[in-house]
């Protein structure tokens, strides 16, 4: 909308988390919403009460419109839709997958605080329409809006490595990295794996056992752009079936052949330009050895499905635009 004489039709609104997290990034810039990041240090509890304090200091120092939250935190969306009963302002929850899985599985009386949330926003924002259907069972109102495809490219002079498969991993629970690390050990000499993230959990004491994988830990910003953009292969991986990963909105803007989890989640996002692998070694191999095999192809399909996708985000942006003002 930048450059457009358009007023915003958010009108005067803010967009709230508690942690540093690529998604409001990218379509906080992206919709011109500013964004407000309150990431107090300390334990949990200190966390969590100096995050509350400077919510409140947010919200009570200005005349708010709108207020976009995200959720995770839970404790941060429901005080958002406290605060608005005193102030006035429609409180509109971007609910990634853990608030859905919340509302489904978390035990009494956290599923019901979950479910309370996704009633009583004003709007739920989810990343796909599988997962608004989940979520519509509970109640309340949803608009679909993925991430959008990020704005950065390939940093200049980088050139490729014909042996670089790269899995982008932050060791959560649905990332299946034992398997991952069991798929290493079927590649071919001339494919080499790194893993990215800090080592945790029990796949951390496993990663010993593959000598050949390098884990990155933890790399600026800079460097895990060109650690992407050198890949002759990009990985990332899910057990959910409606989570649409980062690492293939990465891909998409890099223009990077890509393996994801077969889900129907990812299969509606990206098309034909990925290849999709069961989660389990022999299958995850295979399908890295295709993506490497068939790497030029690749790249000219996700070009191509940058190219669409770019068209299709305005429209769930047009829709969110109606469902909101």
């Amino acid at each position: 909308m930048a450059g457009t004489g358009r007023t915003n039709p958010y009108g005067k609104a803010c967009w709230i988390t508690w942690e540093r997290h690529q998604r409001s990034v990218s379509i906080s810039s992206e919709l011109q919403i500013p964004l407000v990041e309150l990431n107090r240090p300390g334990g949990r509890l200190a966390r969590y009460w100096g995050n509350t304090l400077a919510t409140v200091r947010t919200l009570f120092a200005e005349r708010h419109e709108r207020v976009f939250v995200q959720a995770p935190s839970v404790v941060l969306g429901c005080l958002a839709i406290f605060i608005a009963r005193l102030r006035g302002f429609r409180v509109i929850v971007d609910a990634h997958n853990a608030i859905v899985e919340g509302a489904e599985n978390a035990s009494f009386p956290l599923r019901s605080i979950y479910r309370w949330l996704l009633r009583r926003a004003d709007l739920v924002i989810v990343t796909n329409s599988f997962l608004a259907e989940r979520a519509s069972v509970f109640g309340g109102h949803y608009a679909v809006l993925p991430d959008p495809v990020p704005s950065f490219r390939a940093p200049p002079g980088t050139d490729g490595d014909h042996s670089s498969v790269v899995v982008i991993s932050t060791w959560a629970a649905d990332e299946p990295i034992e398997e991952v690390l069991r798929a290493s050990a079927l590649l071919p000499a001339s494919l080499t794996m790194t893993i990215t993230g800090r080592p945790k959990g029990p796949a951390a004491a496993l990663a010993a056992q593959y000598p050949r994988v390098r884990l990155s830990g933890f790399v600026s910003h800079a460097d895990y752009l060109q650690m992407l953009a050198r890949a002759r292969v990009v990985v990332d991986l899910t057990t959910r079936e409606d989570c649409l990963v980062c690492g293939a909105y990465e891909s998409l803007a890099l223009g990077r052949p890509l393996v994801v989890s077969d889900t129907r989640a990812l299969r509606a996002l990206l098309g034909n330009a990925a290849v999709y692998a069961k989660n389990n070694s022999a299958d995850l191999a295979a399908a890295i050895q295709s993506a490497a095999a068939d790497h030029s192809a690749l790249e000219h399909r996700c070009d191509e499905r940058r190219e669409q996708y770019l068209v299709e985000w305005r429209a769930f942006t047009v829709r969110l635009e109606q469902l909101v003002s």
